[in-house]
C-alpha cells in the first residue's frame, strides 16, 4: 500500500498503469466459476523435464501479431505438449487462420498427419447459438488456413463442417494430441472437449486455449469436470489434460 502511495504522489501515469493490471486480474478471481486459480499450474520449464528424452528439437513458426490466434509463448507450448505425448496425429478444432495449426503440423514427424476442423466458407452459421460478436468475426473470416507455410500442407487435412456436427467416429482412439480452439461458448466447449477425448489414444493430450476469466465458459466447463485431472500453463491460457494409459 505504501509504494502505491508513492506512486500516487510521484508518477500518477504509473499508478494509472497498476490500477488498470489490477483491474484485469480481478477479473479472474472475482467470480469463482471463472477462477483459472484452482487449475493446478505448471510452467514450461517443468513441461521440459516430463518429456522423456534429454535433447529435442522445439519447431516454432512465428508470425506478425494476427488477431484471435496464439502467442509466442503458447506455441512453445503446444510443441513442448507434442513432443511429451510423441505426437504423430494431431487434430485441431477451430483453424482461422491457421497459426496454431503451424505449430502443430511444425512439430510432426515427416510422416505425421494434422487434422484441423473448421466452418466451410460456404456456411458460416452455426449448430449453438454463438452471440459473442469477436466469435462471429472468427467464424465469418473470408480464408481459414491462409497463413500455413506452404512447406508444411502435406502434412495438414483440412475438414470443413460445424464441430456439432462432426462426426467422430472413424477417429475414435486414434489421435496422439489434440487442440480445443473453436467457439468458446458452453455447448461448444463441451460438445468439441467429449468429441476430443473419445478420438485421443490412451496416453494422449488434449489442449484447451483461452482458459481465463475472459472465456467464461471454457474455465466453468473445465472446472464442471475435474476428472479431466486438468493442468494451465503458465504464462498463457493454454490448460491441457493426458488420457490415462489404462
Amino acid at each position: 500500500m505504501g509504494r502505491v502511495c508513492k506512486l500516487a504522489v510521484t508518477n500518477r501515469r504509473g499508478l494509472r498503469e497498476v490500477a488498470g493490471v489490477a483491474l484485469g486480474t480481478s477479473d479472474g478471481v472475482m467470480d469463482p466459476e471463472t477462477d483459472v486459480l484452482p487449475i493446478p499450474r505448471t510452467t514450461l520449464t517443468e513441461l521440459v523435464t516430463e518429456c522423456d528424452t534429454d535433447v529435442f528439437n522445439i519447431n516454432l513458426r512465428p508470425f506478425p501479431h494476427v488477431e484471435f490466434s496464439i502467442t509466442m509463448t503458447e506455441c512453445m507450448g503446444l510443441a513442448l505438449l507434442m513432443h511429451k505425448c510423441k505426437a504423430r496425429r494431431a487434430f485441431e478444432f477451430g483453424t482461422h487462420r491457421g497459426v496454431s495449426s503451424t505449430q502443430l503440423a511444425a512439430n510432426l514427424p515427416e510422416d505425421g498427419k494434422l487434422f484441423t476442423l473448421d466452418l466451410p466458407r460456404s456456411n458460416t452459421s452455426t449448430h449453438f447459438t454463438v452471440d459473442d460478436a469477436a466469435e462471429k468475426r472468427v467464424a465469418n473470416y473470408p480464408v481459414k488456413g491462409d497463413l500455413i507455410p506452404a512447406d508444411l500442407r502435406k502434412k495438414v487435412t483440412f475438414l470443413e463442417n460445424d464441430s456439432a456436427l462432426f462426426d467422430p467416429t472413424p477417429y475414435e482412439g486414434t489421435m496422439d494430441f489434440i487442440f480445443v480452439d473453436a467457439a468458446h461458448t458452453w455447448d461448444y466447449v463441451k460438445n468439441d472437449s467429449e468429441k476430443a477425448w473419445k478420438m485421443l489414444k490412451p496416453g494422449g493430450i488434449i489442449a484447451w486455449h483461452d482458459c481465463r476469466a475472459e472465456s467464461p465458459d471454457v474455465v466453468k466447463y473445465l472446472r464442471a469436470n475435474p476428472f479431466y485431472n486438468w493442468r494451465r500453463i503458465q504464462l498463457t491460457t493454454l490448460a491441457f489434460a493426458e488420457k490415462p494409459k489404462t
